[in-house]
């Protein structure tokens, strides 16, 4: 490794006796402006107290005084004082990442030169660094000695690897608290570096017990009852055992969400956790989820529970005061129960940039419960399932797997971070059992496809159904279908997409409901976000054919309360049979030869009712589908595990997406958003200009949509979308183009006016 040129850095010296300043305001005054030493000290402070819960105060305390080392230098000043221009010579990261690099201490180096561009890769650090004149560190400063770092005393590449994440996380979270406090209230409040609502698992987990015993009452003649009551029982009492992973196998309606999240608890409790993550699929309605736990979990809105599933990021053309600004309000999960999306979760771990690496410091101390965790994203298998042992070995962190159809994970010689068996805790004994006692449905495998044409008029005379396919253009051509085919005689169907925000979502959601529970005609056509976790109870369901996992998961929606009356899973090949690409389609692929073998080993005309009792009672069918689809997917293909024993920052984050292109967020002038809106722009800013916090973008987030990058470009070259705030890189999206019931519009899209907002 190739040492920076420092001109004696190693000699630490004591600050020089002069006034310098961190950060400026308005005011021409400079006794107002905040002191380098005060901003240093504070963010010392704050990153201190965060990595103290992984053992490494001292860390978090170094990077603090160290990260605005290079502000000491004229050049920096002469542009705070309006002297000259901001170019080159005034950049200050690179100062502090030197002197750490010279004292062979990457994780300083790295989370130093980042904390503004992001984390580099090894040889752009080095070049960063090479030749960077000395500058006195700070009085009683010392280089935390490496071996000091828990999990890296063995020379552990990748434990080492990511240490310097939750370090760069530590600094970037007390670096941007700094500095919304000082704008704010123009003082520095370092008491607030630790979470403003502490978890109290205990009193969580009473009223988690109470809202199972007020379910319990209400369902007292639902034949699920005493197996949800079983459950949910189990869990509470296996929040004893000692921190690690463990899986909750229940079939769909078994209630995996309530039982979940009081396992949760009762393991928070036992263990003093700091919170509960809950991880929802990226193609699931996270806002419902997030709802149920806010209804029961904080009764008096103090803030127990946040919802996070959008992140605005700044364009690729934005100024440095632009980014600095979106930063500033990016989220940092300080709340005691997070609700998130596997795409959040995932590419934070791996994230490169500061606005997504800043809440990676708050997993540490916590349960992650993986809520249908067979959608975990196949090609990141073997990095992510190797941050989650190094997350429960040396971070305190215990995972919760959560499904009806159990991936099991085993380790093979494409899954070399698999585990072995035993290696996971099953919550709830005997779940072959349950699965037994639970089935509920009957699969009927169509043997033609079926156009939307055909499926529109079976529809159109079935008074309540479901049916869910695998894309956002095929649910918005069967639903204008089935529209014309109910006419003025029916209501009108129903549509849940991603092209809809999420309150439009659970505003549908509560809309169906009601129809289900009344006995008026229902019928919904959505795509596979309604499929995990939706509380809704259809006597037929249809699904396209797709994953096996998701065939059995939107059963799940099907006689959910387990009526004497089997409901019934009609599985249909659509006419036009375009699959999502990828690891979908190859997974559409393996149930299809998984369902073949299961006909092949029944006999003469019964084969599909073998089949249909077999997906209904034995999740020891998962685990084979599963172990085969790994066999057939490189579950690293983009060798990101090579790229991080090699300190590839960057590089790893560029491969590490969950979704290629997750899209913008825009906002959506839908229900409570016009006021939010118009109550952000009506607002005066502070004497430094902030007008828009943290918390707007936590209450704006239900009504944003990702749009693709093609879709955004497109509306915003057209004047379709409006900025909310000069400057920002948030938009608001013309309200002309989202739709009443079938969400946002792409320009070839043109139903009757009688569906859009007014």
């Amino acid at each position: 490794m190739r040492r920076a040129s420092t001109g004696g850095a190693n000699k630490w010296t004591r600050e020089v006796s002069m006034t310098v300043h961190a950060r400026r305001n308005s005011s021409p005054d400079q006794s107002t402006w905040q002191t380098l030493e005060a901003h240093a000290t504070s963010v010392a402070f704050i990153a201190a107290s965060f990595a103290s819960v992984f053992g490494a105060a001292e860390w978090g305390k170094a990077a603090g005084l160290l990260h605005d080392l290079g502000k000491r230098r004229k050049p920096f000043q002469d542009m705070l004082k309006g002297l000259r221009a901001k170019d080159k010579d005034t950049q200050h990261a690179k100062y502090g990442a030197a002197l750490a690099f010279a004292n062979e201490s990457l994780p300083l180096a790295f989370a130093t030169a980042g904390h503004h561009a992001g984390l580099h890769d090894l040889h752009a650090l080095q070049t960063l660094v090479e030749g960077i004149e000395s500058l006195p560190l700070p009085a009683r400063f010392a280089f935390p000695p490496l071996d000091s770092i828990t999990g890296v005393r063995n020379e552990n590449v990748l434990s080492l690897e990511f240490f310097t994440r939750l370090l760069f996380s530590c600094l970037i979270d007390a670096d941007r608290l700094d500095a919304a406090f000082w704008e704010a209230m123009g003082a520095r409040t370092v008491e607030l570096a630790t979470p403003m609502i502490p978890l109290e698992a205990d009193v969580l987990l009473e009223r988690t017990i109470a809202e199972r015993a007020s379910k319990r009452e209400t369902s007292k003649s639902s034949p699920m009852s005493s197996i949800r009551n079983r459950i949910f029982d189990a869990c509470v009492s296996a929040g004893e055992h000692d921190r690690g992973f463990f899986s909750l196998t229940v079939p769909t309606g078994g209630g995996k969400t309530l039982a979940g999240m009081a396992f949760a608890l009762a393991h928070a409790k036992r263990h003093k956790v700091r919170r509960v993550i809950v991880v929802i699929p990226y193609l699931s309605i996270i806002e419902q989820n997030a709802a149920e736990y806010r209804r029961f979990l904080d009764p008096e809105k103090k803030g127990i529970v946040l919802e996070c599933h959008s992140s605005v990021k700044p364009n690729s053309k934005a100024t440095d005061e632009e980014i600095a600004r979106l930063e500033l309000i990016t989220e940092n999960w300080d709340a005691p129960v997070i609700v998130t999306t596997s795409v959040q979760f995932i590419e934070s771990l791996f994230a490169a940039s500061p606005s997504r690496a800043r809440k990676l410091h708050n997993i540490a101390n916590s349960v992650v419960l993986f809520d249908e965790v067979q959608t975990l994203p196949t090609a990141l298998l073997t990095p992510t399932l190797s941050v989650f042992r190094e997350l429960a070995a040396n971070y305190g962190v215990s995972f919760v797997f959560s499904t009806a159809t159990q991936p099991a994970f085993r380790r093979s010689s494409n899954l070399t971070d698999g585990f072995a068996p035993n290696e996971i805790r099953e919550i709830v004994p005997e779940p072959d059992a349950i699965f037994k006692a639970l089935q509920r449905v009957n699969y009927v495998f169509e043997k033609e496809s079926i156009g939307w044409e055909q499926l529109a008029d079976i529809l159109a005379t079935t008074h309540q159904c479901l049916c869910v396919v695998n894309l956002t253009r095929h649910a918005y051509e069967l639903w204008h279908k089935l529209n014309e085919k109910t006419g003025q005689r029916s209501p009108k169907p129903f549509h849940l997409s991603a092209a809809m925000c999420p309150a439009h979502r659970l505003a549908v959601i509560r809309s169906i409901r009601r129809a289900l529970k009344a006995g008026r005609p229902c019928r919904v056509i959505s795509t596979q976000l309604i499929e995990a976790g939706v509380d809704v109870d259809f006597p037929v369901v249809w699904r396209a054919m797709g994953p096996l996992d998701s065939i059995v998961q939107v059963a799940g929606r099907c006689n959910r309360e387990g009526s004497p009356i089997k409901g019934t899973v009609h599985v249909f090949t659509p006419v036009d049979n375009k699959l999502p690409g990828g690891i979908y389609s190859t997974a559409t692929d393996q149930a299809a030869v998984t369902l073949a073998k299961l006909r092949n080993s029944a006999t003469g005309n019964t084969s599909d009712v073998a089949v249909s009792e077999a997906l209904a009672t034995d999740p020891g069918i998962f685990t084979s589908y599963f172990s085969s689809l790994f066999q057939l997917a490189n579950t690293d293909g983009a060798e990101i595990q090579k790229d991080r024993a090699e300190f590839h920052y960057r590089t790893v984050s560029e491969k590490a997406v969950v979704i290629k292109d997750s899209g913008t967020p825009v906002i959506i002038p839908f229900g409570r958003a016009r006021h939010l809106v118009q109550k952000i722009r009506e607002r005066v800013p502070t004497a430094d200009g902030v007008r828009f916090t943290r918390n707007d973008l936590r209450a704006l987030q239900r009504y944003m949509v990702n749009m693709r990058q093609n879709d955004f470009l497109f509306l915003k070259n057209r004047k379709l979308l409006d900025e909310l705030l000069p400057n920002l890189e948030i938009y608001i999206l013309n309200i002309a183009q989202y739709n009443s019931r079938l969400g946002v519009l792409k320009p070839d899209q043109f139903p009757p006016m009688e569906d859009f907002i007014q």
